[in-house]
């Protein structure tokens, strides 16, 4: 019969830092995963906008038209609006 590991304050304190650097390497790596797919899916994001002012712009000739670039910038701001308030809902 083997005698079971005795456990110490720094054994257990150690045990608890590798866990929790385990943890942070798990969240970059879900960080940058979401940036790339954000840098990625943000063109298209900004063409769809632009054909759907293009469409409401032939329904409602009162609506401005935007271009690519406009449409853009509209994409990346409403898309850093949803990461602020993210940031404000998550209970930490």
């Amino acid at each position: 019969m083997t005698a079971p590991k005795l456990s110490t304050y720094r054994m257990r304190r150690a045990e608890k830092r590798a866990e929790d650097w385990k943890d942070r390497e798990q969240r970059a790596r879900n960080e940058f995963a979401g940036w790339l797919v954000l840098t990625a899916l943000s063109p298209l994001e900004a063409w769809l906008l632009m054909l759907v002012f293009g469409a409401l712009h032939g329904l409602l000739p009162v609506w401005p038209l935007a271009g690519y670039g406009t449409s853009l910038l509209i994409t990346l701001g409403i898309d850093l609006a949803a990461w602020w308030a993210g940031r404000f809902r998550r209970a930490k």
